[in-house]
């Protein structure tokens, strides 16, 4: 390809570049990793522990 049908294509298809770059970013921002507790008693354990702990539900419903 040569220069100008590289800056043809950005210029044609720039709404469309933007909107994935958004929704990439938004997702890489908002992503949440998976926790490291293999079972329910460490769940457990932890919770009650007398440590503060911030636990967030997810469904994916």
């Amino acid at each position: 390809m040569d220069h100008n049908t590289n800056r043809g294509f950005f210029r044609e298809n720039w709404l469309a570049l933007l909107l994935i770059s958004v929704l990439i970013g938004g997702y890489l921002l908002l992503y949440t990793p998976g926790d490291q507790l293999a079972s329910t008693e460490e769940f457990d354990a932890l919770v009650s522990s007398g440590t503060p702990t911030l636990v967030e539900f997810f469904t994916n419903t």
